[in-house]
């Protein structure tokens, strides 16, 4: 399995490709059109992003981050958030700890 296989964007939103799953965490790889729809996420873990390629601006609560490649960051746990905008084919790494 390469991570750089199959990473054809989707025509909108996000793909999800689930890498690796335990009981106690979920690793994706989440491959992004440049079209969102602002999804509101409020999750009951944390979860740790790494953009691999591409572009990014989420807003965590009432902040705004920009990303760009070989950015990453923790999103703790009930912490809302959404994607805003995307570079078209922005790669992500998430790693969802579920405890």
């Amino acid at each position: 399995m390469n991570f750089f296989e199959d990473i054809e964007p989707p025509k909108d939103g996000e793909i999800f490709q689930k890498l690796f799953e335990s009981k106690d965490i979920l690793i994706e790889k989440i491959i992004s059109s440049n079209k969102q729809d602002g999804k509101l996420y409020n999750q009951n873990h944390d979860e740790w992003v790494m953009l691999v390629e591409g572009e990014a601006i989420l807003e965590l609560g009432d902040e705004k981050k920009s990303l760009k490649k070989g950015d990453f960051l923790l999103i703790c746990k009930n912490t809302p958030h959404r994607v805003l905008q995307t570079k078209e084919g922005t790669l992500w790494f998430c790693v969802y700890m579920k405890s």
